[in-house]
């Protein structure tokens, strides 16, 4: 098995659309490398969720906008996407948790497992609270 370096050198045959797609499809990814990004993306829609969010809670003194709020907030696309806002605060706040545990605790020799609790709590959180606010959508749709 050839490790990077090799893999690498064996590429830098000359720069053309093979040799691009040859390297990346060829590119494993690390849980570390992964795990970064991910909190990094998490980041940002939160960023972006949260000015919405706080314009949205403004409509709280006018009970004409508050109506229209709630009304839109019902609607089942916005129940998929609460359900997807779950995961990234979940996911941000447990791999928060497993960097400050890293920083402090152990080094990148439990990296990986480490990742993979981090995603399981998140999908765990996900589904068990997630499932009472997609069910009854679920349910009137299959019935």
């Amino acid at each position: 098995m050839e490790n990077n370096a090799e893999r690498s050198a064996r590429l830098r045959e000359r720069p053309s659309l093979r040799t691009f797609l040859r390297t990346l499809f060829s590119w494993q990814p690390l849980p570390g490398l992964v795990a970064w990004v991910l909190h990094r993306l998490t980041g940002l829609m939160l960023v972006v969720y949260l000015p919405i969010h706080v314009m949205g809670l403004r409509s709280l003194h006018d009970p004409v906008a508050f109506e229209k709020y709630v009304t839109l907030y019902r609607n089942p696309l916005f129940k998929v996407a609460e359900v997807v806002l779950l995961f990234v605060v979940a996911f941000h706040a447990f791999n928060g948790i497993r960097i400050v545990l890293q920083d402090l605790y152990f080094r990148s020799d439990r990296q990986k497992p480490l990742f993979y609790a981090v995603l399981l709590l998140t999908l765990f959180v996900t589904i068990v609270v997630g499932y009472p606010i997609l069910a009854p959508y679920a349910s009137a749709y299959l019935f």
